[in-house]
């Protein structure tokens, strides 16, 4: 038995270099890589068995080498690899401090105050009027409250408006007129001049009016806006002074007069609402009720206006009786029909201007508004004088 492994042993040969057993035909070592001639190796059969032994025990060196520089050079590439992707596992990593939140105190907002917003005019669409028999321009004016004109542009028409029995004619809503309003009542020590209000006239008011409406004195007002009598005569888009400075006299006992009752408003009897005059006609009689007999210092104010000329023409008189008549000076020249309004209320006398006209105040309640038409021949006459 032993022979045969010395046999088999003696057909390897050893490397000069490394003492690497190769094989017998082999020309190159496996292990270091020299190359092997013929007489540079030497066979195993010719080396002692105490060499032999020595050499087995040397091959495991060499070998662990080898797996050793293959597994550092795999730790090698991949730690390159790690460096080159920013991940470099040879530095010690440096804890980052990342500041903490530092909780900012918060404060609960009050809730804000949202204005209230004031209501606006939101247009309207336009009335549809349907046409009958007699209508005309002027009469769908005077029963929806709105200027001629204002129908004459919305439907296109001309001055002269003609109309069909059963056509649809637009009619624009009246703009109703807000009431004025105080907000703050102020104590009369600390009012002044400059703090007086501005009232804008409207349709159907009068100087009286404005005055109770304010609770001022008729008089006061006349005064400051300037207006005389006998008709105190105001227009409508005017702008009127409050002197709300000069209030009524507060209520007491007054040894030496009585206050009477407000008489009721007069019953208006001729013309009737919305009664056309004829063109052929020269004057208007205005007729009403009388409401009591009247004291020496009271009267009735007429107070007419022609709406259709606006503030141009406009009287306030003054009458014992319960007849006015409206002469031809307040007869309109073009063909054109215009629309009047008339009230009557029953007036006491208060004073006498610095003019030495007669002031008065309303002693009871306005009547009721009353519309009539009015047309010329459409001819303009002018006043010529003849010089001797």
């Amino acid at each position: 038995m032993k022979k045969s492994k010395l046999s088999s042993f003696g057909q390897s040969r050893i490397c000069p270099i490394c003492e690497s057993n190769v094989g017998s035909a082999a020309t190159k070592c496996l292990v270091c890589g020299a190359e092997l001639a013929s007489d540079d190796i030497q066979s195993n059969a010719e080396i002692p068995a105490s060499s032999v032994k020595v050499r087995k025990s040397s091959v495991n060196v060499p070998v662990t080498v080898i797996i050793g520089a293959i597994t550092f050079m795999v730790l090698g590439g991949l730690a390159l690899l790690l460096v080159s992707s920013g991940n470099n596992p040879f530095l010690e990593s440096t804890a980052t401090i990342t500041p903490s939140a530092t909780s900012v105190p918060t404060f609960t907002q009050s809730p804000t105050k949202i204005p209230t917003k004031l209501p606006t005019s939101t247009s309207l669409p336009p009335i549809v009027h349907k046409v009958i028999e007699g209508d005309n321009c002027i009469l769908i004016a005077v029963t929806y409250d709105v200027s001629v004109q204002s129908v004459l542009q919305l439907n296109g028409f001309t001055q002269s408006c003609p109309l069909l029995v059963g056509q649809e004619v637009l009619v624009p809503v009246p703009t109703a007129t807000p009431a004025p309003t105080i907000t703050s009542t102020m104590v009369p020590l600390a009012l002044t001049q400059a703090a007086r209000p501005v009232h804008v006239v409207s349709a159907g008011e009068s100087l009286s009016s404005i005055a109770a409406y304010f609770g001022v004195s008729f008089k006061s007002m006349a005064e400051v806006n300037g207006k005389l009598p006998p008709d105190y005569a105001i227009s409508i888009g005017e702008s009127l002074t409050i002197p709300i400075d000069m209030p009524l006299p507060t209520s007491g006992p007054t040894p030496t007069e009585t206050s009477l009752p407000p008489y009721p408003a007069p019953n208006l009897l001729n013309p009737s609402d919305g009664q056309a005059i004829s063109y052929v006609e020269q004057a208007v009689s205005l007729q009403w009720t009388g409401i009591a007999n009247l004291r020496e210092d009271e009267v009735y104010l007429v107070t007419v206006e022609d709406v259709t000329s606006g503030k141009a023409k406009r009287i306030q008189d003054s009458t014992i009786t319960t007849r006015y008549v409206l002469n031809v000076d307040m007869k309109p020249s073009e063909s054109v029909p215009h629309v009047f309004r008339w009230s009557v209320v029953t007036a006491r006398q208060v004073g006498v201007s610095s003019e030495g006209l007669p002031l008065y105040e309303p002693a009871g309640i306005t009547s009721e508004v009353r519309t009539f038409t009015w047309s010329g021949i459409g001819i303009n006459i002018t006043e010529t004088s003849n010089e001797d």
